[in-house]
């Protein structure tokens, strides 16, 4: 068997421009935060749980609690959501993406999972937004899991393990992202990764990138398969 487990803004969805944005007013407007780094590859987690526990340790000298992270989600989900009402092309699909997920679900010795830096709440209304149907993933898991994002993509193996009662081999486990700090991630686990090529990994020249999904079907052993 093999786990293929996805990032989702940038990789299944094109969302990072409203998710960034949205995200900053948020801060802005939650936690009356001001002239903070909004390039947000800059923070030691690129994450939403890792970003704001980097700013509340800064500015507060510590974490946010479990009512300020509520608070914020909801916020955030709203812009999220109005910015859609007014533009509902600001949520889509990265092409291809939903129906290729829904071509691995379906194969018996592959098993998919998602594993995002998002929160769970705004994470599922982007994917519905996008039509993007994962039922048939084995598990998910989002910033509420974990700061960091490896924490966050073992949260999802483990989960992975348990539904399928092994432990896969880490060689048998490919993350496919679109950023920087996904390659370090899967680098410091030891997995697999597959990039979706943009100017985020263009300094990266030994990695695998795509720039259409067909291609992940030849990288992943499914090139005949798909024929």
């Amino acid at each position: 068997m093999k786990y293929i487990i996805f990032d989702i803004d940038g990789t299944l969805t094109d969302t990072t421009e409203i998710d960034d944005h949205c995200y900053t007013r948020a801060i802005e407007e939650t936690f009356g935060f001001r002239d903070f780094e909004t390039n947000y590859g800059y923070y030691k987690n690129t994450t939403d749980s890792g970003i704001i526990d980097q700013l509340f340790r800064e500015r507060k000298g510590r974490t946010y609690t479990e009512e300020e992270r509520a608070q914020f989600i909801t916020h955030f989900c709203s812009l999220l959501e109005r910015a859609y009402e007014e533009k509902p092309e600001r949520i889509r699909e990265i092409q291809k993406a939903g129906s290729v997920l829904t071509f691995l679900c379906k194969q018996q010795h592959i098993s998919i999972g998602l594993a995002t830096g998002g929160w769970r709440e705004s994470a599922l209304f982007k994917l519905r937004c996008a039509g993007i149907n994962i039922d048939g993933c084995a598990a998910a898991s989002f910033a509420q899991d974990a700061l960091a994002r490896q924490d966050i993509i073992g949260h999802t193996i483990r989960k992975m393990n348990e539904q399928h009662g092994q432990e896969l081999a880490l060689t048998n486990i490919t993350y496919v992202g679109d950023g920087n700090w996904d390659y370090l991630a899967t680098r410091d686990m030891g997995i697999q990764f597959i990039g979706i090529a943009n100017k985020k990994l263009a300094h990266l020249e030994d990695i695998v990138k795509i720039t259409d999904y067909d291609e992940l079907y030849q990288h992943i052993g499914l090139y005949a398969e798909r024929l």
